[in-house]
């Protein structure tokens, strides 16, 4: 049982001192924000039209900041989506009439890279970068005018934003993401022959700005750096 407890306090002394800086200080840094904007769709109705049909967008971010360059995010973002080929003027669309309204949400997990480094201490209040993201991501639908849609799919987002930090506690930004869906039912509409999860025409598209605050900013002694745990 000793040996365990030897084992136990070992691994925890790696996990908190992995994140230590010097002194053996470990450095809380993440961020939880707020999203407001607009939701759009690319796909068999709309198939090159940027702001096509926006819908609302809202969703929560959060963030944690490993250094100036490297963060880790995850965010859950609801959006509502529709089409109709009324709305394009070319022959067959305006033959095939076929519409669709869709809202869901989209959770995703991933990496953030920013181009100039962003500060997070107190000696340094203010920083703005613009920066890239990518990820995994997962799409729950909460309702659809499409009869045999998929309740989810997997998804790859990935886009672009800049961010600002106004103090030590908040920030700003604005963000243009895209979600690669792995599913051609998003608009009812699904293209013959084209059934494998590589050539499907549904994208899903969220543009917007958001709000961070600062939770966890203090730093703290690492237990495990400065008072060993001791076994009788």
């Amino acid at each position: 049982m000793r040996t365990i407890g030897y084992i136990m306090a070992y691994a925890a002394g790696l996990l908190c001192c992995a994140n230590a800086a010097g002194g053996g200080e470990f450095h809380k840094r993440s961020d939880f924000g707020l999203f407001g904007g607009t939701s759009y769709y690319l796909g068999d109705i709309n198939p090159r039209k940027q702001f096509y049909a926006p819908g609302i967008s809202v969703g929560a971010l959060l963030k944690h900041n490993f250094n100036e360059h490297h963060c880790l995010r995850a965010s859950a973002y609801y959006g509502s989506f529709k089409g109709n080929d009324l709305d394009f003027k070319n022959a067959f669309q305006q033959d095939r009439q076929q519409n669709f309204s869709t809202s869901l949400i989209d959770l995703h997990i991933g990496y953030e890279f920013n181009f100039l480094p962003f500060t997070f201490n107190r000696e340094h209040p203010t920083a703005h970068t613009p920066y890239i993201f990518f990820g995994l991501g997962y799409a729950v639908i909460l309702k659809s005018t499409v009869n045999d849609i998929n309740s989810g799919h997997m998804t790859i987002p990935f886009g672009a934003g800049y961010k600002y930090q106004i103090n030590p506690a908040i920030g700003v930004g604005c963000e243009w993401g895209m979600r690669k869906t792995f599913t051609d039912k998003i608009d009812g509409v699904v293209n013959p022959g084209t059934y494998a999860v590589g050539h499907n025409n549904d994208w899903c598209s969220f543009i917007g700005i958001f709000i961070t605050f600062r939770i966890f900013e203090e730093s703290f002694a690492c237990p495990a750096y400065t008072q060993p745990i001791r076994y009788k």
